[in-house]
């Protein structure tokens, strides 16, 4: 695979810095991380205000009939948990739309694919949402479905964010002149901003990783295996032994 046709993205960049060795067991050995309900639920909102400002809801009840279309239930545990998930979603939404029927911004791009270039590699990705104001300021969002709340800090040195400044000079012509992340649980923005250095520093670590992945180097970073989602099934694990004691052991016990 030649320079010009290796493709790369934050989700691609993220998995590298976490660990070298995730990297390939994701994109190169096709090992994939078993569904959740925390993962169910997020593609569920997303999809939701997809559908939602795709076809220029104007109405609440615009907004659950897209929820509805959106929802499924895979990846939950039980009915009882696909209830508490339907009801926390059910009240974001009610939320989200009170936000934006105050805000009424010009929505310009739902779930925006993208593609441009960082150095000699193709940069792919999707941004949430890109909003025009009644000021003529443009907003780029990225929406998070999970309980947490970041700290600013965290949000101002948040790698997707920065690619998304990125991409908006690159593609779509201007600099945001916001940038936020959206909680929808908690229905709170918090805003952050990017520098010309701060993207130019992003866009020198996608190329590093780049050529990193391109060289094959996909060393194992054995300090993440406890929260890895492939720490009883990599090769280099410290925990692959401990599972199969484990395994072991429970098909002794029912034997017994």
């Amino acid at each position: 695979m030649t320079k010009q046709e290796f493709k790369i993205s934050y989700s691609r960049v993220n998995t590298y810095l976490f660990c070298p060795h995730k990297y390939k067991l994701v994109y190169l050995d096709n090992f994939h991380i078993p569904i959740n309900s925390d993962i169910t639920f997020g593609h569920i909102i997303h999809k939701t205000l997809e559908l939602f400002h795709g076809i220029g809801g104007q109405s609440c009840d615009v907004l659950f009939e897209c929820y509805g279309s959106a929802w499924k239930n895979d990846g939950f545990k039980n009915l009882q948990q696909v209830f508490e998930y339907y009801h926390r979603g059910n009240q974001m939404l009610k939320n989200y739309y009170i936000s934006f029927c105050e805000t009424k911004p010009e929505v310009l791009y739902v779930e925006k694919s993208f593609g441009t270039n960082i150095g000699k590699y193709k940069f792919v990705g999707i941004i949430d949402r890109i909003d025009k104001h009644p000021d003529n300021t443009y907003e780029i969002m990225d929406y998070k479905t999970h309980i947490q709340v970041w700290e600013q800090e965290r949000v101002d040195k948040d790698l997707q964010l920065t690619f998304y400044a990125y991409a908006c000079k690159n593609i779509f012509g201007f600099n945001p002149d916001k940038i936020s992340v959206y909680f929808l649980s908690d229905n709170k923005k918090i805003y952050s901003k990017r520098t010309q250095d701060d993207i130019n520093n992003a866009v020198n670590m996608a190329i590093d990783i780049a050529e990193k992945i391109s060289a094959e180097s996909f060393d194992p970073d054995l300090s993440k295996c406890f929260i890895c989602n492939f720490k009883f099934k990599c090769k280099h694990s410290q925990f692959r032994n401990i599972d199969k004691i484990g395994k072991a052991t429970q098909r002794q016990y029912k034997v017994v």
